[in-house]
């Protein structure tokens, strides 16, 4: 096989929630390539923001390109005017901040008896090291914390100079794209709740202000990274049929213009089609930010493609698990996961694989049903089915069989 980054060797983070907005309960282990499938509403981009915020909130640097940083570590001090502020303290106040509610306790599931509670822990595991961990319960009105090391502080555990970056790509990139520049240039500070100003506007969650402010203040990477160059060219080439371009606007910002194959002239992102708009960002933090080591969440990455371009997306996943990189996507695609199994099987395959190094391990691999109600289950991987969610399955058959029954009415009829 291609040469390998051993994904291994990265820093293992297992999430264990309950009562969790519309989660009831999930125990999940991170992956190089973890997948959150199911229904709407079922918790997943819940899920995917819980992890954002933790690793934000705790590290040094958030690594925009100017020194105004939006640390939420130290926009938390700032904002309370406190520097030292307890685990707990920073906790609550990140997940309001996080999930845009003006209440923690707006995230507690309630399912109708006396022991509704949230609780979360987050468990980072290290290489020849004990097991840290924090826990945050909210449970007969009371907010209450527990850590593994009484001594360390939380945010220690981060803070170290080869600490990876996590990016977010939220969901509706498309309509987001199309009005950052105005939003970013008069209100990137005032959109968080809690802000200290007068002025009563819409607030917006700290991962789409992240998304946006990262889209404002963008610069491509002085020092690109050969694979993730090749990637970026496979993603443009295959899925996209042109290339993204950055160029500098009259009021400072940087405008994203898309130059389709065998086109005379680039055209605005703006007049371009939702699939162009929703992949742009992918492209750009690919190009400008992202390293190998790096963790990317991805909501919906097949949103708006063929279907045949959702399972190109997929191959575009497994090569940047390959050059190192930790992905974490939402997803509705059955395309896309059967592209992932057939990937994981190409994997098992006892030969030597040419070609750009798409192929998966499947202990790589993490996909996670999310269902209302019910428990988070890991979906286990066959080589016969790959990663088929029993959902899907249902609604396949639920179609198939009104098919059927419609083409006997109808026949009927004629007779």
């Amino acid at each position: 096989m291609s040469e390998v980054k051993d994904t291994q060797e990265q820093s293992k983070v297992e999430i264990e929630v309950k009562n969790f907005g519309p989660i009831s309960e999930a125990k999940i282990d991170l992956r190089p390539l973890t997948v959150f499938v199911g229904p709407s509403n079922t918790g997943k981009t819940y899920m995917c923001t819980l992890m954002y915020m933790m690793h934000t909130i705790f590290r040094e640097s958030y690594g925009f390109p100017t020194t105004e940083s939006t640390n939420a570590f130290e926009y938390i001090q700032k904002e309370t005017l406190n520097s030292k502020l307890n685990e707990l303290e920073i906790i609550e106040f990140a997940l309001e901040r996080y999930y845009d509610v003006p209440s923690v306790f707006d995230l507690c599931r309630y399912a109708g008896n006396e022991k509704d509670y949230l609780e979360f822990i987050i468990r980072f595991i290290y290489p020849d090291e004990k097991n840290p961990y924090f826990s945050f319960t909210i449970q007969d009105t009371k907010i209450t914390t527990n850590k593994s090391s009484p001594g360390l502080q939380l945010y220690d555990m981060s803070n170290n100079k080869n600490q990876s970056k996590w990016y977010f790509l939220p969901a509706t990139r498309n309509g987001i794209l199309h009005t950052h520049r105005i939003v970013a240039s008069s209100l990137m500070e005032k959109t968080l709740r809690k802000n200290s100003g007068h002025i009563h506007i819409p607030t917006l969650s700290a991962a789409v202000v992240d998304f946006m402010q990262y889209l404002t203040l963008y610069q491509e990477n002085n020092k690109p990274n050969p694979v993730l160059t090749a990637i970026v060219d496979a993603l443009e080439s295959h899925i996209l049929g042109g290339v993204i371009d950055i160029v500098s606007s009259q009021n400072g910002y940087p405008e994203i213009k898309f130059h389709p194959k065998e086109a005379g002239q680039s055209t605005s992102i703006t007049r371009t089609s939702a699939m162009v708009s929703e992949l742009a960002p992918l492209v750009l933090y690919l190009r400008g930010y992202v390293e190998p080591g790096d963790t990317l969440i991805i909501e919906e990455p097949e949103a708006h493609l063929h279907p045949g371009a959702q399972a190109d997306m997929a191959v575009i996943l497994a090569r940047l698990v390959r050059a190192g990189v930790k992905v974490i996507i939402t997803t509705h695609s059955d395309w896309l996961l059967q592209e992932i199994g057939n990937l994981v099987l190409e994997g098992q395959i006892d030969k030597e694989i040419d070609g750009s190094g798409s192929w998966l391990l499947q202990e790589e691999v993490g996909i996670w049903h999310f269902q209302k109600d019910l428990p988070v289950k890991e979906i286990p991987f066959d080589s016969m089915k790959g990663f088929p969610p029993k959902d899907y399955h249902d609604v396949a058959e639920g179609l198939y069989n009104r098919s059927v029954n419609l083409q006997q009415l109808y026949e009927k009829q004629r007779d």
